[in-house]
């Protein structure tokens, strides 16, 4: 088999699986066991969800979200679920996410299966969670409102304001003591009355208390008898109360010490209540913690806005010679790679190629041989030129300038290098120009010139000169790729685990 037609059989295959993955990506569906009802729902806010997030039931994904777009102050999304997915009046959906960090997807609540069918048409009411910055507000609430109580107590107990409050107390208690007494002394015939009822009762008691005195013994009997029989509990009894009554006392003293030591301005709290700087450094504190939740805020927030495309591309250089076969018409390069976005300017991109040419070593042999007739030596010294190290490998930085230029710096095919992109037509034609290989010997440097086409959002073809000044290697290229985004992957990653069985 020829090498152009490997090339095109390996093409197709690409192109093949291409496919797949568009179908799985683009959830195309096919045949009727993979149609899907378009269902609505509004949500106050969906921070974080995407088109082709996962709508689930229970856990289970049951759909994507098909499409998001605002109405008024709101958030209205179409959601494609399967048809055997039947949902029923006071069925609603709600925002959530997998963890604390995970992606966001909708999560529907089919409402009861005994309630009549939810109509054609309907819109779904939806509920977001609140969001970290939201929990941030309320822990900052919490700590506003510690600050001023704190404030507060130190105004109502330190200031003088705090000292007449208490002198007026103080006036409270001795005029509450005077009006008591007036009141006996306006009331002193009730008061002789009350005497003369308990003098009344004295005397009845003198009648009964002998009788009483009887009962008395009785019981105080029964009681010594129960206490004998029962002795070793009401000692034990008698010990644990001993015991407890110990311990009050000292926790009293305690107390007491701890009042003293506040009133003095002792310790943490009476800092806190007698004087100013402690309230100070409390609140100094207070925003320490609150500086630190926004850093924490910004540290766990960053690795969230990072994008990662994955690309695949593989190229046909018709006319150059290619090492490893010696060939001329044979040579091809490909590449799979990534590119990290950090930042909306910069990204990093990470590539392994497969060079047709590699790259240019000239060593140096010695060889020496020996006559066995006359015994005399011969030394020869040759300069061998190679090509060698065809698996190269590109990284670089890239940084997006504005007005559609990328400038790149970095290794390019394992040699140091730069690159311009210049992209057209919003976006979907882009020019690129690179040069490296300054170091070597011939024709230095490598240049390559190229023109990308995106077909669709993931599917590119391209085609332009490489190496124009070395007439030996000089050729046109044409080729094609696909790249696979984050959102792609993301998508792509979850088809995978919901159709590997558990």
């Amino acid at each position: 088999m020829s090498h152009t037609a490997r090339v095109g059989l390996f093409m197709l295959a690409a192109l093949i699986v291409l496919g797949v993955f568009i179908i799985k990506i683009e959830e195309i569906p096919l045949g009727s066991r993979e149609g899907r009802e378009r269902v609505q729902a509004v949500f106050p806010s969906v921070a974080g969800l995407d088109e082709k997030s996962p709508v689930r039931i229970a856990g289970v994904r049951v759909g994507i979200v098909d499409r998001i777009q605002l109405e008024g102050d709101r958030a209205l999304v179409t959601l494609a679920v399967k048809r055997d997915v039947k949902l029923h009046e006071g069925a609603r959906a709600e925002v959530a996410s997998l963890g604390l960090l995970g992606d966001k997807y909708v999560e529907l609540f089919p409402g009861d299966p005994g309630a009549p069918l939810l109509k054609r048409g309907a819109v779904l009411q939806g509920t977001s969670p609140i969001g970290f910055d939201q929990a941030l507000k309320n822990v900052s609430g919490a700590f506003d409102n510690l600050e001023a109580l704190t404030g507060s107590l130190r105004q109502s107990l330190g200031s003088p304001e705090g000292e007449r409050r208490i002198t007026e107390i103080i006036e409270n208690v001795r005029e509450l003591t005077a009006s008591i007494r007036d009141l006996v002394e306006a009331n002193r015939s009730t008061v002789d009355a009350t005497l003369a009822n308990v003098r009344s009762f004295s005397e009845s008691l003198k009648t009964e208390l002998p009788r009483f005195a009887d009962k008395l013994v009785a019981l105080a009997d029964d009681i010594d008898s129960l206490v004998k029989e029962n002795r070793g509990n009401v000692d034990a009894t008698l010990g644990n109360v001993k015991e407890l009554t110990a311990e009050l006392r000292v926790s009293a003293e305690n107390l007491n010490k701890i009042t003293g030591k506040i009133a003095s301005g002792q310790g943490s709290v009476g800092k806190l209540v007698n004087e100013d700087t402690t309230a100070n450094n409390l609140n100094a504190a207070l925003k320490s913690v609150e500086g630190g939740a926004d850093a924490l805020k910004e540290t766990i927030g960053r690795p969230a806005h990072w994008g990662l495309d994955v690309n695949v591309r593989a190229e046909a250089l018709p006319g150059v010679t290619e090492v490893k076969t010696g060939n001329i018409a044979n040579a091809s390069r490909s590449a799979f790679g990534v590119d990290l976005h950090t930042t909306d300017k910069r990204f990093y991109r990470l590539e392994i190629t497969s060079s047709p040419v590699g790259r240019t070593s000239t060593t140096t042999r010695t060889i020496t041989t020996v006559d066995n007739q006359t015994g005399a030596s011969q030394t020869v010294t040759q300069t061998v030129v190679e090509d060698k190290n065809t698996d190269t490998v590109n990284a670089q930085i890239g940084y997006h300038a504005g007005d559609g230029y990328t400038l790149r710096g970095g290794l390019f095919e394992s040699t140091a290098g730069v690159g311009v992109d210049k992209d057209l037509l919003r976006n979907q034609l882009r020019l690129t120009v690179e040069a490296y290989e300054f170091s070597r010997e011939t024709k230095p440097p490598h240049l390559r010139f190229e023109g990308r086409w995106y077909i669709t959002r993931n599917l590119f073809a391209y085609a332009g000169w490489d190496d124009p000044v070395w007439k030996q290697r000089s050729s046109v290229l044409f080729g094609g790729g696909v790249t696979w985004r984050d959102d792609d992957l993301k998508y792509l990653f979850g088809t995978v685990g919901s159709a590997v069985p558990k």
